[in-house]
């Protein structure tokens, strides 16, 4: 398996009691074996949602077991025209989504989501989505 990105909004989504057990078993699958990529802004957001101090603790040490991914002082100009050329084709989408959308591209990374942006996204840039039904990227 390739590493990925696991956004926010799939780890959310596998961590909920009815979520998706497609979704929970490739999240589960993907850090058992150690194929996930972790950026900094998702990890802030990841914790930031936490319940309390215990809970922060709790997924603090879980994602310390992931690879971190950080970005380099140029990133920002290119996460500046990235965002640009979007926006020109007409998608506004938050920042966040795209600061992880163009760390996946630079590093020929999949992503595994739950959140629309992506998708469109990847209809006009070269983004890589890894879906859980099948465990196919597209």
């Amino acid at each position: 398996m390739t590493k990925v990105i696991i956004d926010t909004s799939a780890w959310i989504a596998s961590f909920q009691r009815e979520g998706d057990t497609e979704l929970k078993g490739l999240v589960k699958r993907l850090i058992t074996e150690q194929d996930v990529l972790l950026p900094g802004i998702i990890k802030a957001e990841f914790l930031r949602g936490a319940k309390d101090g215990k809970e922060y603790e709790k997924l603090s040490d879980l994602l310390k077991g992931l690879t971190y991914l950080p970005v380099e002082d140029n990133f920002w100009g290119r996460l500046s025209r990235f965002s640009f050329e979007l926006f020109r084709k007409g998608l506004t989408v938050p920042l966040t989504d795209t600061y992880i959308a163009l760390i996946a591209i630079e590093n020929d990374v999949p992503m595994v989501h739950k959140d629309k942006h992506f998708d469109l996204i990847a209809q006009k840039k070269p983004l890589k989505i890894l879906r859980p039904e099948s465990s196919v990227q597209t």
